[in-house]
């Protein structure tokens, strides 16, 4: 990765005139703007565009602002991003933990996600553990 990439949106101020500039562009100068982007930021606004078509309007432009947000929030840093079973385990034991604390019994839990009374528990117990680490700091 090039020296140039890491820091293509490193001042915020740059970064709201860049978002401004870029919305103020006809729509064969963003495209332009947008193919001289590293390849795989390219493929990410594919990709965003693909999910926000029908569901807004303008997708292409809606999926280049999620694109360079995504870049500035999280550009020059290596990031895992889980994929397939593993996302909807977690996404399936966020919704389990959330639940609970909404009030749903262990039994209806159990019967909805079809896991044990044990797997709920454990679930509950980890996401009360990742909940509670994310909300105060660590002395040590």
């Amino acid at each position: 990765m090039s020296e140039q990439q890491l820091d293509a949106f490193a001042d915020s101020e740059e970064l709201q005139q860049l978002l401004t500039d870029i919305d103020s562009l006809p729509a064969e100068a963003r495209a332009d703007v947008f193919n001289r982007l590293p390849a795989m930021l390219q493929s990410l606004v594919a990709l965003f565009e693909a999910e926000l078509k029908g569901a807004v309007k303008n997708p292409e432009q809606h999926a280049q602002r999620l694109v360079v947000e995504l870049a500035n929030y999280l550009g020059g840093i290596q990031t895992y991003i889980p994929r397939n079973d593993k996302l909807k385990t977690m996404l399936r034991n966020i919704a389990i933990y959330n639940a609970h604390n909404r009030g749903a019994s262990i039994e209806k839990l159990r019967d909805q996600h079809r896991l044990t009374d044990v797997q709920i528990y454990a679930i509950i117990k980890e996401q009360t553990q990742a909940e509670r680490a994310r909300r105060q700091f660590n002395l040590f």
